[in-house]
């Protein structure tokens, strides 16, 4: 069976809202951190991403130092 990736997909995860909001901004031609635009509004979303971001983070140590224990 394939390992999950939990780290990585844990840190895309709870940093995807300042990515969007990044990208936005630069076709919008506006600040990304300006929330009357549009784009800043995106940073908003990270209260929702960050929490779930950091638990897959540490569910991926967990389970990696629980791999390293039991070799």
């Amino acid at each position: 069976m394939k390992r999950f990736p939990f780290i990585r997909v844990g840190l895309i995860f709870a940093i995807s809202p300042l990515l969007l909001a990044f990208v936005t901004s630069i076709f919008q031609g506006v600040s990304m951190w300006d929330e009357g635009s549009g784009s800043g509004g995106y940073i908003w979303l990270m209260m929702g991403t960050l929490p779930v971001g950091f638990v897959l983070i540490g569910i991926g140590l967990v389970r990696g130092i629980i791999r390293k224990l039991r070799k």
